[in-house]
């Protein structure tokens, strides 16, 4: 079960991949945006199972990430809490684990480690230094392909530095995560 609910986290992105409501509008360039909150719907795929629910994520550019994640009528499953000092998730049976960060938190309950770090950038259509990325014909980022990972985006503002409302991640292997955000927020 905690298995699960880190899978979401990585997949802490997902989404039903039907259309969602429209993603708010916001207030700064994609590119400026250093902190954020987001309400996400999410499904997470791997081999035969598919799991999906509710996100609500708060990133700050101070390293903090909270996140809750929910069944899909609303049930809490698991609330994580990232910082500098230790990556901690409670599930919804009370359990608590904790690491020194989240990749090794990740690898703790998953048993294998999964590009944690990188969520925050990647939901912000952010490419790492070493990245292809594959633009669209607005100059925004459509798809990027990072170590294993390959994250492809939609949007639905024709603005360039609209913000994604659906992301798929991919990993050879097998697992999909989709993530339909409803609700964008930004200082």
């Amino acid at each position: 079960m905690v298995r699960y609910f880190l899978f979401l986290v990585l997949g802490l992105l997902a989404a039903c991949a039907g259309p969602g409501a429209n993603v708010t509008e916001i207030l700064l360039p994609r590119g400026d945006v250093r902190d954020f909150s987001l309400e996400a719907r999410f499904s997470v795929t791997q081999e035969s199972e598919r799991h999906s629910g509710r996100l609500s994520w708060r990133h700050s550019a101070a390293g903090v990430d909270e996140l809750q994640i929910a069944s899909p009528f609303g049930q809490v499953l698991a609330d994580i809490r990232i910082d500098s000092q230790r990556a901690r998730l409670v599930a919804s049976d009370r359990r608590v684990f904790e690491a020194a960060d989240a990749q090794q938190l990740m690898h703790e309950v998953l048993g294998y480690p999964l590009p944690i770090d990188r969520l925050s950038a990647w939901v912000l259509a952010r490419a790492g230094e070493r990245a292809r990325v594959q633009p669209d014909g607005l100059g925004r980022p459509q798809s990027i392909e990072e170590d294993d990972w390959s994250i492809s985006y939609e949007y639905e503002q024709a603005a360039t530095d609209a913000l994604p409302a659906l992301m798929t991640v991919t990993r050879k292997g097998g697992v999909e995560l989709r993530l339909r955000v409803e609700e964008w927020r930004t200082p």
